[in-house]
């Protein structure tokens, strides 16, 4: 009977963060579209689609692919000890960071559209909406202690070391991402030097791929520090794979529900690619910026010791 009601529980939960996951994908598109209207109202250039790709496919996409987004980034924040407000603020930062200015920059490189940088204004509102709804379905159990926002911004301080773990932490995304990048490339690299291929993939030079890494490499660090800093289980393990999937699922949902044009051939070998890159980094965060002893210390002060 245990194992049927505990069976139970998970089809319902399953069930009702799908419906919530469901609302934030809807959001997130009414966020694109507001933000695409008040981009032309203030008078910035409208990016041009490319011939090879078909909006009417590309939109429901977009909506499947917020899906598991929006359950993902819901469960993870539910487990941080912020308010509703604190909730909203650390969501936007991770979610626009991640999921749209680190993906803009990568396009640069590899798939540039005119009139491009555009998105970088226009996608702050799909993540603001997102933020607003994932922070409102998915609230903090209970009973749970919020930190104040001082607490929040001096967290870093706390840490022994923190300026030189936090640059390593930044600095070493670059040769990751070489390093995993070069062993894909086995696959992919004709379909970005081929033009007949008509995929709109282009190959930059290796160091304007590296240069643009750099950035990239802070952008993610600071989109999971919020998460780093103040997660309140003892358990480093599962730290690594929430910032993991945290990651994973937005630096990589265009390859793996968006981008229908592309071959299997290209997809596939980059989100192993994407995958290594986002646990890789989490593993390497963790290790550098949360140290054993200070989980034990949030253990004993949110009584679990």
């Amino acid at each position: 009977m245990k194992t049927i009601s505990l069976l139970a529980r998970i089809i319902r939960r399953t069930g009702v963060d799908l419906i919530k996951g469901v609302v934030v994908a809807l959001v997130s598109i009414i966020g694109l579209v507001v933000g695409g209207v008040i981009a032309n109202l203030v008078g910035l250039p409208t990016p041009i689609v490319p011939s090879y790709i078909n909006t009417t496919t590309l939109f429901p996409l977009l909506f499947i692919s917020g899906i598991p987004m929006g359950i993902v980034l819901g469960e993870c924040f539910q487990k941080l000890p912020f308010s509703y407000w604190q909730r909203v603020v650390t969501l936007l930062i991770c979610n626009y960071i991640l999921y749209y200015l680190a993906n803009i920059l990568d396009a640069y490189l590899y798939m540039p559209i005119t009139n491009m940088s555009t998105n970088i204004f226009s996608d702050l509102f799909p993540a603001l909406f997102t933020a607003l709804v994932i922070a409102l379905l998915w609230r903090p159990k209970a009973g749970t202690q919020t930190e104040s926002w001082s607490s929040l911004l001096n967290k870093g301080r706390t840490l022994d070391g923190f300026a030189w773990r936090f640059v390593i932490a930044w600095l070493c995304y670059p040769p990751i991402y070489y390093l995993i990048g070069l062993l894909v490339s086995l696959f992919t690299k004709s379909y970005y030097e081929d033009p007949s291929h008509s995929l709109g993939l282009v190959l930059s030079p290796l160091w304007a791929i590296l240069l643009m890494q750099i950035p990239r490499g802070a952008l993610f660090l600071l989109g999971v520090l919020p998460i780093l800093l103040n997660w309140p289980g003892s358990r480093r393990i599962a730290l690594w794979l929430w910032i993991g999937m945290v990651i994973f699922i937005q630096i990589a949902n265009s390859v793996l529900f968006q981008a229908y044009w592309l071959p299997p051939e290209v997809r596939i070998p980059h989100s192993f690619e994407l995958f290594a890159d986002s646990f890789i980094q989490a593993g390497l965060y963790v290790l550098l910026l949360v140290p054993v002893g200070k989980m034990i210390i949030d253990r004993a002060r949110i009584g679990q010791v």
